[in-house]
């Protein structure tokens, strides 16, 4: 028996969003080693005597920075990717949320139109 349209949207969907989930994972883990690297770089800031210049870097120059402001800088960047962070965590959630909820649905439109040849997505 073929499959109905509905049935073809809904696949065409899930597909979609498996392909999005693993997008906003992948940017996620990006954000987490960013973070991490901004840690390191306070780390390493504050490891530094502090009549040590410190430097930024911007594009392909090194700027000179005092080390209050570079370590302030440094926390704003780690809070606001920290943010970005949690906005993807909220958004992979959604999409596993609706993701399972069409999951079953398939299954259920699968199961009755193959009339129990075991239809399962993963």
């Amino acid at each position: 028996m073929a499959m109905e349209d509905s049935t073809r949207k809904q696949l065409a969907e899930y597909q979609s969003l498996q392909q999005n989930l693993q997008m906003v994972a992948m940017q996620k883990q990006q954000m987490a080693l960013q973070v991490h690297e901004l840690e390191k770089a306070g780390e390493e800031v504050d490891k530094a005597d502090s009549k040590a210049e410190v430097y930024r870097a911007t594009g392909s120059v090194f700027v000179q920075k005092d080390k209050k402001s570079l370590k302030n800088e440094l926390k704003e960047e780690q809070e606001k990717l920290e943010l970005r962070k949690q906005t993807l965590e909220k958004q992979e959630k959604k999409l596993l949320d609706r993701l399972e909820a069409l999951k079953k649905d398939l299954e259920g439109a699968l199961g009755q139109s193959q009339a129990g040849d075991g239809a399962k997505l993963s």
